[in-house]
């Protein structure tokens, strides 16, 4: 039926025709149409729309009014009887059958409870389940339960009282206390005077249509929660523009556009190339791309989508995986690794280039030569070439962390002040020096010497960055380091306290395309025989043996800032420091910039026919190790300087020659690293049969800890020359042992000494 209200039926102008003194209500519908009142009494329509069914008030109520039609006299103007009760058989039927539940209501309440049901429909009792007799007579509040809302009930009570129609929606209770959800329509109807006669309400279960829609808003509830909620990026965009329909606030903090930024965007603004990664995409759709943010930095993203249908147009719903610092702690981790294995292979090298070198500079420091020969200049050019490859052996030790350390307390304002005193008037004029200092900056437990050689590496860096003058910055300051900062620093940096020693200057920079390789050996970008290559792998492998860590910051053609990171004593960060304390030992180890301490006194002489010492006399001397060249040249200094000489070539043979000459030994010279049986283990052996054995340890490493070495008279480092070998031999044999505990002691005090090649 249309909106369009029709003539009234034949029956209904009949029963006009009645002067019923009660309205008659007469409902043509149909489902999803208008819904069309016809009153007798004053002729009109009243409609409302989402009804259905065919509506007429009850039996009882029609006979009524067929009653008062006869008592007034005026049945001549009427049709039929048989036509009236054909007609109301059929209107009925129509309600007792009709699928929505159909109540009449009193127009007035009684005694405060509400206005008395007059009928119910079977439909009614069907959905309420209620009967007729539970019913009639009595008020609907029998519906109401503990959610049946207040508000609405309130609506209900004041359209009633005003007479006013009202749609709306409630949730009802069963007689078996069940809810349900009923849309519900309730009209007045009034008589010939205008006055309501009645309330009709047809009621239609919606409660199917309530729970679709309650677990659409929980769904969609949940939908907002995981999209707005998730820490990761999310959108959804229009296929195929590109163009954004939401974000999420993850999306707004990761790519700094607010919402409205990001409406007038496509997803394709933000791409700036593909991505190709060593990582297995998440799904079949997902594509690895590089996005940049708002302010430009650049993230390595991948990109996952799933379809979707937004308000009948295609969309995506996009998850966005930030791989940018998983990627970036990958390249570190390789790169620790790579520079690991590096440092390893390095040290190798070194070690077995340091025994080479043993044995050419011995063998130069044995040949003798009158003054006035002319092959003496050549072999002095041919012992600075060995000099100069064991200056390189330093460095390479250096970077592989196997430098001896010795350590002090030091203040960092005392290591700055020394690196500006030693370069200040050594470098270009045009070349100035500035110094910030903290106040009350805490003290470090390190090896001053390599701290000094390591900043003053990283300043003649500045030095040659600077090719026309410029600044350098030496800083000292605090910094304390906690578990949440970590993404800011190498992937080597760990929670703590640490001093930040830094080289700052104007020079021209690092290109971004070699930051990744400078702490590599033998990587370098000045000019052929300008340089080695070692000097920032020295300065990276000074840094972590003090168990710190070293960050580059530069920016091409504007500088750079090399950044030192010490662990204060006693921080989280501090771990165990290879190395003795500084007040333990005398060194006579010479660094290859600055020198460290001299050597100590070497009492034996140099004659024409070779060294002789006074303490040679009768004193014997086993000489342990695995290089041939090595003893060979060992022996002959020795023997040249007075002392009587045993061999062997490892551990193994060192330990059966003790066995059978300890009572004629009064030293061991013993190498540290040998096939079979290594010194340590052959150390072990002897002091069991001898408790008081004097051994000088020699070794081409120099990162063996002396707190394993506990016992020993000294370490000899390689490659060492004929007099460093007389010397720590000499120095050795001064130290007076009398009983295994006086020898500790003597191992620990200031008679101690290191000794290496200058």
């Amino acid at each position: 039926m249309t909106q369009n209200c029709p003539e009234p039926p034949t029956f209904a102008r009949a029963m006009n025709a009645q002067h019923f003194s009660r309205g008659t209500i007469l409902v043509f519908a149909a489902l999803g149409l208008c819904v069309s009142l016809y009153l007798l009494f004053p002729h009109e329509w009243i409609g409302w729309a989402g009804a259905g069914g065919v509506i007429l008030i009850s039996t009882a109520l029609v006979r009524q009014q067929r009653r008062e039609a006869h008592q007034d006299g005026e049945a001549a103007t009427t049709p039929p009887l048989s036509e009236h009760a054909e007609g109301y058989r059929l209107l009925e039927s129509a309600v007792v059958h009709a699928h929505d539940a159909i109540v009449i209501l009193e127009a007035h309440p009684h005694n405060g409870q509400g206005r008395s049901v007059l009928y119910v429909n079977d439909a009614f009792c069907r959905l309420s389940g209620y009967s007729r007799s539970e019913v009639v007579g009595r008020s609907l509040y029998l519906l109401r339960g503990p959610d049946t809302d207040a508000a609405t009930l309130e609506q209900l009570r004041e359209a009633l009282d005003n007479g006013q129609p009202l749609r709306t929606e409630l949730m009802n209770y069963r007689k078996d206390g069940t809810p349900y959800w009923v849309d519900l329509s309730l009209v007045p109807v009034s008589d010939r005077r205008g006055r309501i006669a009645h309330w009709v309400m047809i009621q239609r279960d919606i409660t199917d249509q309530r729970q679709a829609a309650e677990a659409l808003r929980k769904s969609e509830e949940r939908y907002r929660l995981l999209f707005d909620g998730n820490p990761q990026p999310m959108w959804v965009i229009e296929s195929p523009t590109g163009r954004f329909l939401a974000v999420n606030e993850a999306a707004i903090r990761v790519y700094q556009y607010n919402r409205e930024e990001f409406s007038c965007l496509k997803a394709s603004d933000l791409e700036v190339g593909e991505l190709s990664v060593p990582i297995p995409p998440s799904t079949s759709s997902s594509r690895f791309r590089r996005h940049r943010t708002r302010f430009g930095k650049i993230l390595n993203v991948e990109i996952i989508s799933h379809p979707l249908v937004v308000d009948g147009r295609d969309a995506e719903l996009v998850l966005i995986h930030d791989w940018t610092e998983r990627l970036q702690l990958e390249e570190q981790l390789r790169q620790a690794q790579k520079m690991e294995a590096i440092g390893q292979m390095a040290g190798g090298v070194a070690h077995d280039f340091n025994n080479i070198m043993t044995g050419i500079l011995g063998s130069l420091g044995l040949i003798r030569l009158p003054a006035d020969d002319p092959n003496k200049a050549l072999l002095q050019a041919v012992e600075k070439a060995a000099l100069r490859a064991a200056d390189l052996t330093s460095k390479l030790l250096a970077f592989a962390r196997r430098n001896q350390l010795v350590l002090a307390q030091v203040q960092p304002a005392d290591i700055v002040t020394e690196v500006v005193t030693l370069l200040r008037h050594a470098i270009d004029p045009r070349i100035t020096f500035t110094v910030s200092v903290t106040e009350n900056c805490p003290p470090i437990w390190a090896d001053p010497n390599l701290l000094v050689q390591a900043l003053v590496n990283l300043c003649l860096n500045s030095r040659d960055a600077m090719p026309n003058g410029g600044t350098i910055t030496l800083r000292a300051h605090p910094v304390t380091i906690h578990e949440a900062d970590l993404l800011a620093y190498p992937a080597d940096a760990k929670p703590g306290h640490y001093v930040c020693l830094c080289v700052q200057d104007t020079g021209t920079g690092i290109p971004p395309e070699l930051l990744g390789r400078i702490f590599e050996p033998f990587f370098t970008t000045k000019e052929v025989g300008k340089g080695t290559g070692l000097g920032l792998p020295m300065v990276l492998g000074i840094v972590k043996q003090h168990q710190g860590w070293l960050r580059c910051n530069s920016t091409w053609g504007q500088g750079t800032c090399m950044e030192l990171y010490l662990p204060v004593e006693g921080s989280l960060a501090a771990g165990p420091v290879t190395g003795p304390r500084s007040d333990n030992f005398t060194t006579v180890k010479t660094l290859v910039e600055t020198p460290r301490r001299a050597a100590p006194n070497v009492s034996a002489t140099r004659s024409a026919n070779g060294f002789h010492s006074p303490q040679a006399s009768r004193r014997c001397i086993l000489l342990v190790d695995d290089e041939a060249m090595i003893r060979d040249i060992g022996r002959a200094a020795l023997t040249s300087a007075g002392y009587e000489v045993l061999l062997a070539e490892d551990g193994a043979e060192a330990v059966e020659v003790f066995q059978r000459e300890h009572e004629h030994i009064d030293l061991v010279i013993l190498d540290v690293m040998m096939p079979r049986l290594s010194g340590r283990d052959a150390f072990r052996q002897m002091t069991a049969l001898v408790p008081d054995v004097r051994v000088l340890f020699s070794t081409g490493y120099s990162s063996e800890e002396l707190t394993e070495l506990d016992g020993a008279v000294g370490l000899l480092t390689k490659p060492y020359r004929p007099q460093e070998l007389l010397a720590a031999v000499e120095a050795a044999l001064a130290v007076s042992l009398t009983s295994p505990a006086e020898k500790d002691n003597a191992s620990m005090n200031e008679q101690n000494y290191i000794v290496s090649t200058p």
